[in-house]
């Protein structure tokens, strides 16, 4: 008898936190967007490159995140919301024109890795958005497109 009570004080504190967890929502503006700091328009990429990041980089590593109706709920939202700033934090290609020339090097050979290392995009990501779905050869495309960029 103790342990139904116990399952249902347990079920009782999950379904209070859910509810009340609904009222803290995440912030999902993004900042504004300048086409004179973004990568994609200073570096100009081949179509199909260009294609590749927008679908499997920008929406976590740029001001252009998409947020899904997934992200109107809590806690699922604040776990997104935080991958989302540590992607941010970590590499933002809308502020491209920001960072050095020795800054970008960097970045785009981190790119390569996180592609090569099979870390990026995250598996959760892919598995969410059918659009960030590449074949092995795409991948392989875009991460030798990252080794082999060269810094204007």
């Amino acid at each position: 008898m103790k342990r139904f009570f116990k399952l249902r004080n347990l079920i009782i504190f999950t379904l209070a936190f859910l509810g009340v967890a609904q009222f803290f929502k995440i912030d999902k503006t993004n900042a504004t967007v300048s086409s004179s700091l973004d990568f994609i328009s200073l570096e100009n990429p081949p179509e199909h490159i260009k294609r590749m990041i927008r679908n499997e980089c920008y929406d976590c590593h740029s001001n252009e995140t998409r947020y899904p109706w997934y992200t109107d709920y809590a806690p699922v939202s604040w776990w997104i919301k935080s991958n989302i700033n540590g992607a941010r934090d970590f590499f933002n290609f809308s502020e491209w024109g920001k960072l050095s020339k020795k800054e970008k090097i960097t970045k785009m050979q981190e790119c390569y890795e996180a592609l090569k290392d099979e870390e990026m995009p995250v598996a959760l990501y892919i598995m969410m958005h059918d659009n960030a779905q590449f074949s092995e050869n795409e991948n392989d495309i875009l991460m030798n497109w990252f080794k082999n960029f060269q810094v204007q």
